[in-house]
């Protein structure tokens, strides 16, 4: 009986422990992950419409009509997508209700900060996450970020 009852306590416990999560593999957008090389984005998306350059963390920039592919180094450290055609893995797109996020990924973690409010579901590592922003109950943007 007491085993039953620790059970019933520990429950919720173990389904909050996966919330606001995905997996590494989902951390990509329109078919570029973090960790990949400039090679591999020109050879998976083509030449870039532009290529920024910058001087902090993020040293370069590619811009395609739908995905920005951010560089540290000749190697994928963030992207950000803001129109349907780049979508993670499991099809979540710019443009898609908030629903249909909470569907694929389940319940986010939420951020408010002083850019606004974002979604969030951190990666199996911690060092990058997916943070979504929303304009009123759709999906206004998809970001990969990670920690420098």
């Amino acid at each position: 009986m007491k085993t039953s009852g620790i059970l019933l306590l520990l429950f919720p416990l173990l389904a909050l422990a996966g919330e606001g999560t995905v997996s590494d593999r989902e951390l990509s957008l329109g078919g570029v992950a973090i960790g990949d090389t400039a090679a591999q984005v020109v050879s998976r998306l083509g030449e870039p419409k532009r290529k920024v350059a910058a001087q902090d963390f993020l040293d370069l920039h590619y811009e395609y009509a739908s995905l920005r592919v951010s560089f540290n180094g000749g190697i994928v450290a963030g992207l950000q997508a803001d129109k349907r055609g780049a979508c993670t893995p499991k099809g979540l797109c710019p443009g898609d209700r908030l629903d249909r996020m909470r569907t694929l990924y389940g319940a986010p973690l939420v951020a408010d900060r002083e850019t606004g409010r974002f979604y969030e579901y951190v990666g199996g590592d911690a060092g990058c996450w997916l943070q979504i922003r929303a304009r009123g109950k759709r999906v206004a943007s998809i970001d990969v970020a990670c920690q420098p």
